[in-house]
């Protein structure tokens, strides 16, 4: 893919603006150097390990401009909270939580700073989103007023199509004000004209509400003659269902955000209607705040295109194996993606392993038999296996000493399952030399290239 110096945006389109210490319009974005370093399927979706504003500005540069369909992002809320990465070690036994020195994500700001940082990436995005495309914006109590402030001023006031509310009645009970259980989610479209697929999104009548529809006319139609004012009108079934509200329960899946070990992890279901709405198939979606995947899980299963990019390593490796499960063990998925490290993202943290290679007749073993984490060198003491640390572990067998191919996968998804830590293939199927990836649960890898005789 070819690059430019600079990457110069487009000016806000609206005319309310919101004014904060230190405004100012973007300056041109510098195209960072780029190099993928995984390729699982035949595919062309991209995963993006790096900064957001960088892989949006080498977006830009590679032919993306005007180009996403929809775009979903979910950016940091402003909590005021800086999230130190828990983790949970694996096995049959209670859960073992084991705290990491190092901070997982910041969510803490100056609120100038946060407006400023928004600004710039909404900027980015609207360069990115097609004529007839649409962006939802997630965020909480905290940013939604300014949010809103900046999507007017960056896509026009006009544009703006739903406030969306997210209720999610589950979690604490605060006893100072009311319980706060709900999200917002802010849709926009970029010009006057955009995706919505009513019917994907209808919600079905149930039986007491088709019940109602009893009288038919001269043409063979339903009607139901008395609506629920009591008023003496004839309303028709005309559809299977009743158009989807602005307002939506969808439960948080406590079990996806244990097993995944990302904290704020989204439910598939959320995405699932957002995806199904304002995307048709073989549309391409981008999520630049991508965290464990769930935007190209959702966007993968139901046929559309995707690209997903996020700065946190343990992010990046949680969605690898999100995807990687869904094409290596779903036969019927020809779909694929690359990993592309941008710019100065950091690789992962190193851990250490040992692996014992045997050969018997046409086969090749590939054994594990310890791995080690610096940073859990306290916790590696007292654990049975060392398999308690491991989240995965990914075989190219056939390494070309450049780009990680992934052909066998084991990622046990519940954390209660070890992984199998022995593997055997045939020698036809493996070259020169083979590659093994192994990540644990705090996010380092051992990366082991084995020489084939």
């Amino acid at each position: 893919m070819d690059e430019t110096r600079a990457i110069r945006l487009s000016p806000p389109v609206g005319r309310a603006l919101l004014t904060w210490n230190g405004k100012q319009p973007p300056p041109p974005l510098a195209v960072p150097p780029a190099i993928e370093v995984e390729r699982c399927g035949s595919g062309d979706q991209l995963l993006l390990h790096g900064e957001n504003l960088a892989a949006l500005a080498w977006l830009l540069a590679n032919g993306y401009r005007q180009r996403i369909n929809l775009i979903y992002i979910d950016p940091p809320f402003g909590s005021g909270i800086d999230r130190v990465r828990r983790v949970r070690l694996r096995g049959s036994g209670p859960a073992r939580l084991v705290p990491v020195a190092e901070v997982e994500y910041c969510d803490t700001w100056n609120a100038d700073a946060y407006l400023q940082f928004m600004y710039e990436r909404l900027i980015a995005l609207r360069d990115l989103l097609a004529d007839d495309g649409c962006i939802y914006l997630h965020c909480d109590f905290r940013k939604a007023h300014h949010l809103r402030c900046l999507m007017d001023e960056v896509f026009g006031a006009e544009r703006m199509l739903n406030e969306i509310i997210w209720f999610y009645p589950r979690g604490g009970d605060g006893e100072r004000q009311f319980n706060r259980k709900h999200d917002t989610i802010l849709l926009y479209a970029r010009g006057d004209r955009w995706t919505f697929n009513y019917n994907e999104v209808l919600i079905p009548y149930t039986r007491r509400q088709l019940a109602r529809f009893r009288q038919e006319d001269e043409r063979g139609r339903y009607y139901w003659n008395v609506n629920p004012r009591g008023e003496r009108v004839k309303t028709y079934l005309r559809k299977p269902g009743i158009g989807a509200y602005d307002v939506w329960t969808i439960p948080i899946e406590a079990a996806l955000v244990r097993d995944l070990g990302y904290p704020t992890a989204k439910p598939l279901a959320l995405l699932d209607r957002i995806i199904r709405a304002s995307s048709r198939p073989g549309d391409l979606v981008l999520d630049c705040f991508a965290g464990s995947g769930t935007t190209a899980v959702a966007a993968q299963s139901l046929g559309r295109r995707w690209i997903a990019c996020d700065v946190n390593t343990s992010a990046i490796q949680i969605a690898s194996r999100r995807l990687r499960r869904a094409i290596l063990e779903c036969t019927s998925s020809s779909a694929g993606f690359s990993v592309w490290r941008i710019g100065d993202a950091a690789p992962a943290p190193r851990g250490d392993a040992h692996v014992r290679v045997t050969y018997h007749n046409d086969q090749i073993t590939i054994t594990v038999e310890s791995y080690t984490n610096p940073l859990l060198a306290d916790a590696s003491q007292a654990l049975p296996d060392w398999r308690c640390l491991v989240d995965e572990i990914v075989i190219d067998p056939r390494y070309d000493g450049a780009i990680f191919r992934p052909a066998i996968m084991d990622a046990p998804p519940r954390r209660s399952t070890l992984v199998r830590g022995a593997y055997t293939l045939a020698l036809a199927d493996v070259g020169p030399s083979l590659a093994l990836k192994i990540v644990d649960a705090a996010g380092s890898e051992a990366f082991i290239v084995v020489p084939i005789r």
